[in-house]
């Protein structure tokens, strides 16, 4: 058996086509179809990955006579890692950096994309707290030739390769994984609110258009947001510290923030950078939890249950505000605990 048809094998004996194997390696269907003709062959990270998802050996892969790979293979792990100027967020397909200058005049993000160290930028947000000046920039997706949108000379930056070196001086806060088993997440009835409100929101979701800029990832512990509405520019970048309780989600403190909405008049528009901020051991005051309400509690901000159903749980937001979860989101890839 050569190694297209053992290839080939596996995807079969997995129920897929061409396409959605591509899809579950992050290429294309035919680069999948030029593998299983022995036309091409995979480089070792689509090897290791195969691997990794359906379950095999990277032995069994290979050709007959061939074994050139380790059957221990040591996989590639997420985590956030933190430096005094910066947070990292690592996964296999993206890497978000926080960042602020030594004089904190600079608050940034940064979004690379790519399979697991070989990521580019495709998305940046500064603020100058001098100037008074938020500039961004991002590549649309999925556009060829690729279309950045942008207010600014930031878009030189795009396509910036990224740099995995970066982080080797800097403290790793948390380690996870990708979850490529496809099992389906639980429902509510399967799992209560709490345990849904943690493995639906451990995932992250990419989206870029030409008039919205959108990337969520939660780890479960730390919750980022990256978002641009190039519209009315509104300009979202977050991190902070959620804790899932019986009936909601508690907040354990936000440690970054650029909100910049327009002229930045709005009472919830500001500025802030914080990497000394540890999460917090709070004893959560589920006594004063108000179903469908936003509270503000003597411990912190209580985001309440507002509506829900097996597939959907609709939180109370501040002001206005709907925080929408739900089970058969599309998500980039969905994450597990080590």
């Amino acid at each position: 058996m050569t190694l297209g048809q053992r290839i080939q094998q596996i995807r079969i004996d997995h129920g897929l086509s061409q396409e959605e194997f591509a899809e579950k390696l992050g290429t294309t269907r035919q680069t999948v179809s030029r593998w299983e003709l022995d036309q091409t062959y995979p480089e070792v990270a689509k090897i290791v990955l195969i691997s990794r998802i359906f379950l095999v050996s990277t032995d069994s892969i290979l050709k007959d006579g061939i074994s050139t790979f380790d059957t221990d293979v040591e996989y590639f792990t997420c985590g956030v890692y933190r430096g005094i100027n910066c947070e990292i967020v690592e996964t296999e397909k993206f890497a978000l950096m926080l960042y602020c200058s030594s004089d904190k005049n600079i608050v940034g993000a940064k979004l690379y994309k790519g399979y697991e160290n070989k990521k580019s930028l495709v998305a940046v947000c500064e603020r100058d707290l001098v100037e008074e000046k938020t500039k961004f920039a991002y590549l649309v997706e999925d556009s060829a030739p690729h279309t950045a949108i942008t207010n600014s000379e930031l878009v030189s930056e795009l396509s910036t390769a990224w740099d995995p070196d970066i982080k080797n001086s800097m403290r790793r806060l948390e380690s996870f994984m990708v979850d490529h088993s496809d099992v389906p997440l639980p429902t509510v009835k399967e799992a209560g609110i709490p345990q849904c409100l943690t493995v639906w929101r451990m995932a992250d979701s990419y989206c870029a258009t030409h008039d919205n800029f959108n990337f969520y990832l939660c780890t479960g512990k730390t919750e980022y947001i990256f978002s641009i509405n190039v519209q009315d520019t509104n300009i979202y970048c977050g991190a902070s510290y959620n804790t899932v309780f019986d009936l909601g989600l508690f907040s354990g403190g936000q440690f970054f923030r650029i909100r910049n909405y327009k002229d930045n008049s709005e009472k919830w528009c500001g500025f802030l950078c914080d990497f000394s901020y540890e999460p917090r051991e709070i004893k959560i005051p589920t006594e004063e939890c108000e179903l469908g309400k936003c509270l503000r509690t003597s411990k912190g901000l209580m985001w309440c249950v507002k509506r829900y159903n097996d597939d959907e749980i609709v939180l109370q937001g501040c002001g206005d505000d709907e925080y929408t979860y739900r089970r058969t989101d599309k998500r980039s890839e969905q994450f597990t605990a080590i």
